[in-house]
């Protein structure tokens, strides 16, 4: 599995910046307040750690769906009633608690601290389940959490190296005393930066995870694919009406334009070729097809060239690159290499008539005759 490093530390740092950063900020002040509150300020910081976690799920949810920016808190966020995963988290970290609990009481210590181990290797999965389904059941499921780590693959790794190297660098700088507001922004910013890394693994394997995103590369792509369709048809529609009005001049030159703002590419040629199939006048479709041929060779996309005309001639016999040169080079091609010899013999059959004294008129002659039965 290939991996992309800018955007794994566009994930990273996310919470450096807008209203992730303002968070640590606010809420390292206010924890810092509750502190030297002593027991008053219990109630305090356990209502601004609830507010705290929420908008790191809130971060989560924004960088899986794929929003570089993250989210400004609201009032909304610090209802108590409006999100449950924190709280659900809680509960299910006292359930591993509980388990291994009751594994030292029955097996022993190495079993406990065996079951201690697995847990929190998976304990990111399950965060990460729980932010993406929402479910307490989901994220108490193993075979969710084993599913989840193959979606991820080796990201999956670079979570818990994330985590890791936080605990000991958190250990670290803890050790030289700095101002409590600091400390706790700090902390705050590796939570933060872990969730926001969770969700940016999450949203960079979405294919493999199957998840629906709000904002990625390919959802951009077809937004944008959706829009130029729209002016495409826009344009062929007013060309089809100016056709059925009579105003061929005006008409052609809508669709030369098209076509030429979009860099004469055989496939715009191809895709108007089959809308202008069904059109009154076959004069269109005949002179698209010609330029069509001749686009093709000039790109040197011979075979491409043999293939229109032969389609062509299936519908219309009397249809004819517009140029000698471009009809020989097709006979030829069809003749020799192409596989078509039906194709050259049509082609040949009326060459000399439609361009008398040419100087392919020889050529042509010379194939025609080798083709004769």
């Amino acid at each position: 599995m290939r991996i992309n490093y800018i955007p794994l530390i566009q994930h990273l740092s996310r919470p450096a910046r807008g209203g992730a950063a303002a968070v640590v900020v606010a809420f390292a002040f206010l924890l810092s307040l509750s502190a030297k509150a002593g027991l008053m300020g219990i109630p305090a910081a356990l209502l601004v750690i609830s507010w705290f976690f929420k908008y790191a799920y809130i971060l989560f949810d924004h960088t899986v769906r794929g929003f570089d920016e993250p989210p400004t808190l609201d009032i909304q966020m610090m209802n108590p009633l409006s999100e449950q995963r924190p709280l659900a988290q809680v509960a299910l970290l006292g359930l591993i608690g509980y388990a291994v609990y009751l594994t030292r009481e029955h097996f022993g210590s190495p079993a406990a601290l065996a079951l201690a181990i697995v847990c929190g290797f998976f304990l990111p999965a399950s965060v990460a389940i729980l932010g993406l389904e929402s479910n307490i059941l989901k994220a108490a499921y193993p075979v969710y959490w084993f599913n989840l780590v193959r979606g991820l693959g080796l990201l999956y790794g670079a979570v818990l190296l994330l985590i890791l190297a936080y605990a000991l660098g958190l250990d670290l700088l803890w050790r030289f005393g700095l101002w409590l507001p600091v400390e706790i922004a700090i902390g705050m910013f590796a939570v933060l930066s872990v969730f926001s890394f969770l969700g940016g693994v999450c949203y960079e394997r979405r294919h493999e995870l199957d998840l629906e995103t709000w904002v990625s590369p390919e959802r951009t792509e077809a937004l944008k694919a959706k829009e130029t369709q729209r002016e495409s048809d826009k344009h062929v529609l007013e060309a089809y009406g100016l056709m059925r009005a009579g105003s061929h001049v005006k008409s052609w030159q809508k669709l030369e334009d098209w076509l030429k703002n979009r860099g004469n590419t055989p496939e715009d040629y191809r895709w108007l070729c089959e809308r202008t199939l069904s059109w009154d006048d076959p004069r269109y479709i005949t002179r698209l097809t010609e330029e069509h041929v001749a686009r093709l060779l000039t790109l040197k996309r011979s075979g491409e060239a043999l293939d229109v005309v032969g389609q062509r001639l299936n519908l219309d016999p009397n249809f004819r690159p517009k140029s000698a040169a471009d009809t020989l080079s097709i006979a030829q091609l069809a003749a020799r290499g192409g596989g078509a010899p039906r194709v050259a013999r049509v082609l040949l059959s009326d060459f000399a008539t439609r361009f008398a004294g040419d100087p392919h008129l020889p050529a042509a002659q010379a194939l025609k005759d080798h083709l004769a039965p």
